[in-house]
């Protein structure tokens, strides 16, 4: 039997790890979070790697999980918006437009040394959003700070006219990829345990 831990302390993604049979523990990243990639994609794959790569000396046995995921719309990144303004300002930005979501995942093997990090993009195309709508989704959803101020599953769902990739790489945590990775080292559900 392996274990799994994830190089994070989200309730969330672990949640989702958890409910698609990717039992696991969690342990906080150590990594200082800071990249000085200008592509997008090689800066998630080296924040991933980052995390995972932390926790080397800490977890002695088993896969380590490192996950990092960014918002991209018009080829600039997305950060957490620090006000209701900035939330507003992206929801705007994606109206009528197409958001790429990118993930980092790097998964180490302690027991074999072995470790892979890739990515996994998803695009989100979005329908013109009014603006008495953009005004609603800022009073109604709890959850605007987080990611790229939207949260897909709630009242931004439809705003959205098609996804185009995995669903659960926009929730920030791709697990096909994750379990394709893990196949890739010989492990399946049956060999994981918490």
């Amino acid at each position: 039997m392996v274990k799994l831990t994830l190089a994070s302390t989200s309730k969330f993604k672990s949640s989702i790890l958890d409910r698609v049979g990717l039992k696991h523990s969690t342990h906080p990243s150590l990594a200082e979070e800071i990249s000085h990639q200008k592509n997008p994609y090689e800066y998630v794959k080296e924040l991933s790697y980052l995390k995972a790569n932390s926790l080397r000396n800490t977890i002695k046995e088993g896969i380590i999980i490192g996950l990092d995921t960014i918002v991209l719309i018009d080829d600039k990144i997305i950060e957490k918006p620090k006000s209701i303004d900035e939330a507003r300002q992206n929801l705007i930005n994606s109206s009528n437009n197409i958001n790429k979501v990118i993930s980092g995942i790097t998964i180490i093997n302690q027991n074999t040394n072995q470790s892979i990090t890739t990515y996994q993009e998803t695009i989100i195309e979005f329908k013109k959003i009014i603006p008495d709508d953009i005004e609603f989704y800022l009073n109604n959803e709890q959850d605007i700070m987080n990611a790229s101020g939207f949260i897909i599953e709630n009242i931004a769902s439809n705003f959205i006219s098609k996804i185009d990739g995995s669903y659960y790489n926009i929730l920030g945590a791709p697990v096909e990829k994750i379990y394709q990775i893990l196949n890739e080292m010989n492990i399946y559900l049956k060999d994981i345990n918490k």
